[in-house]
């Protein structure tokens, strides 16, 4: 939808957040594939399942969870 166009306010306020929304959801999937190239990375290096701070084994349920993770549950508390 061409912004540009006139069309009504209430019109004009949703297609802008839509906008924003498709956005954000793009940012978040170009970032999940950059984690998930990096770990494909870790697993020819051999060193996926190992963190990337301490290098102290990433727990299995964590792992489980999100595969593409780079960070041990402590060092990632540490990072937020």
């Amino acid at each position: 939808m061409d912004l540009e166009e006139p069309i009504g306010r209430i019109s004009r306020i949703d297609a802008i957040q839509q906008q924003k929304m498709a956005r954000a959801s793009r940012d978040r999937l170009q970032a999940r594939l950059r984690a998930v190239q990096a770990a494909l990375g870790r697993i020819a290096e051999d060193t996926y399942g190992d963190c990337a701070l301490c290098d102290d084994p990433i727990g299995y349920g964590r792992l489980a969870a999100r595969p593409e993770t780079p960070l041990c549950m402590p060092c990632q508390s540490e990072r937020e």
